[in-house]
């Protein structure tokens, strides 16, 4: 007896990534359709439509579903969610082919810009986004047009109107949020979607644009829903732009779904698709500011974060500089809260690293100080310093360290660097070794930092003189040799 079954899984593999495509978009796009056909509070306006910026999003983030399959789940998904909640099959023909027309102009725009701005990580890309968004709901609007004079009794142009204002702000406000969504292995869970908050976790700014919120619905009137945009420049100052993204998307469905649900209440004199135009315009508007704000505060960021790295950093070595190695090692030697006295520092030296220069050039001596540093830096733990004090020598400092720990560390260091070859450029790699000199902060005095790094730099010079490739600590008593190039020895 045979098992005559079939499953997606019986397909040629790129036919089953080409239906698992297909199905995606269906899922997504009928999900989202559907959300905006429930937001029907008068029986026939959508107060909040995402599908379309949805559907125009998940192709730019993923082009590979930019496909004839994708596509074709689209169409299905839009089809699907109208038939299901009632709509005739001939008003949904022509509204889905609207809805395809804006995101597919739309797609090939985005595709003209670069991904920066793609991504909108620039202030200027709200610009080209408020560009393509006005072009993409014209299209739609072209085409859906019609359907005023069908559904509602309108002439085309009230109908282009109103499509086309709708669906820019749909657009202006869905796609950020997908736009600047970090990847799912880039969330750092279970946090909070604040953590992402560049510079303060501060919750007042949320709580304000919460209160706010509240306030416009208590408060009557046609400019309630503007209560809430101070609240939201706070919000773009303090947050990072995903957040302040997600933020203004809550803001502005708010203000659609408050703004169209009040409809039923206004003047029979009132003409309920001009002021739904009115309102989404205004919306959409509204949005960009907080969405231009957060971009120039990233941005802002960002310039300040490389800025502080090129400060804190080598650009060779990727060590601290020294300034920086100094500061935050003093730091640590004078908040030494339990008072032990186990901070230890490490002063490291390149062993005839002139010869490497001459024989190699500058640029062979720069691989070898690259590889030297990246062999420190594996062999350290999180909360040492490794800073570059010139040339080819350096520090570290260990902090909360006992002598044990320290010296295993060091000799560990030694080991790696002996044992990794540097490629210095036409074929040739050669060894390396490294120097170093150990002093240690005693419980009974408690040196500077100035004092540990002489010691060290004292115990260096003795590592040398014994013939390099090797770590010697220095105490008050001797200079003990505790690494050579053979084992260690006392």
């Amino acid at each position: 007896m045979t098992d005559d079954s079939w499953s997606i899984s019986d397909l040629p593999p790129s036919w089953t990534r080409v239906a698992r495509d297909a199905l995606f978009v269906a899922g997504v796009i009928f999900c989202a359709a559907l959300f905006g056909i429930l937001t029907r509070p008068v029986g026939f306006l959508a107060a909040f439509w995402p599908a379309n910026a949805v559907l125009l999003g998940i192709m730019i983030r993923s082009p590979r579903l930019a496909s004839f399959s994708g596509w074709t789940g689209a169409f299905a998904g839009y089809v699907a969610a109208d038939l299901v909640t009632g709509g005739s099959f001939g008003l949904t023909l022509w509204m889905t082919c609207a809805n395809m027309a804006e995101a597919a102009v739309g797609y090939l725009l985005f595709r003209r810009i670069s991904v920066d701005h793609q991504r909108l990580r620039w202030p200027q890309s709200f610009m080209l986004l408020f560009a393509v968004c006005c072009s993409a709901a014209a299209a739609g609007a072209f085409i859906g047009a019609g359907a005023a004079s069908l559904a509602f009794g309108r002439d085309f142009a009230i109908g282009l109107e109103y499509w086309f204002g709708t669906e820019l702000a749909n657009a202006i406000v869905v796609l950020p949020v997908i736009l600047t969504a970090p990847r799912p292995r880039d969330i750092p869970w279970p946090r909070r979607i604040f953590a992402t908050v560049e510079g303060t976790r501060d919750v007042m700014p949320v709580a304000a644009l919460a209160v706010s919120i509240l306030l416009g619905n208590v408060i009557e009137g046609p400019g309630s829903f503007a209560f809430p945009v101070p609240a939201l420049l706070w919000c773009a100052v303090s947050y990072s732009l995903f957040t302040t993204a997600v933020l203004t998307l809550i803001f502005s469905m708010w203000g659609m779904v408050i703004v169209t649900g009040s409809f039923a209440t206004l003047p029979a004199h009132i003409d309920l698709l001009t002021w739904g135009k009115s309102i989404r315009l205004a919306l959409a508007l509204i949005a960009l500011a907080p969405l231009t704000v957060a971009s120039v505060t990233t941005t802002r960021n960002e310039l300040l974060k490389r800025l502080q790295d090129s400060v804190d950093h080598d650009a060779l070595t990727r060590a601290l500089t020294r300034s920086t190695f100094i500061e935050r090692s003093e730091r640590l030697l004078e908040t030494d809260a339990a008072g032990l006295g186990y901070a230890a520092v490490l002063m490291l030296d390149v062993d005839r690293f002139k010869s490497v220069n001459d024989r190699h050039g500058h640029a062979g001596g720069d691989a070898a100080l690259v590889a030297f540093a990246g062999s420190v830096t594996e062999a350290l733990r999180k909360e040492d310093l490794f800073g570059r004090l010139g040339g080819e020598e350096f520090a570290v400092f260990f902090p909360d360290t006992m002598r044990e720990v320290a010296a295993a560390i060091a000799e560990n260091i030694r080991r790696t660097v002996e044992e990794r070859l540097v490629d210095v450029g036409n074929g040739n790699c050669i060894p390396i070794t490294v120097s170093g000199g150990l002093a240690f902060q005693t419980d009974t005095a408690r040196p500077s930092l100035d004092a540990l790094l002489a010691q060290a730099d004292t115990a260096l010079y003795r590592a040398k003189a014994d013939g390099r490739n090797r770590i010697v600590v220095f105490t008050t008593a001797c200079l003990a040799k505790v690494g050579t190039g053979e084992g260690t020895s006392t």
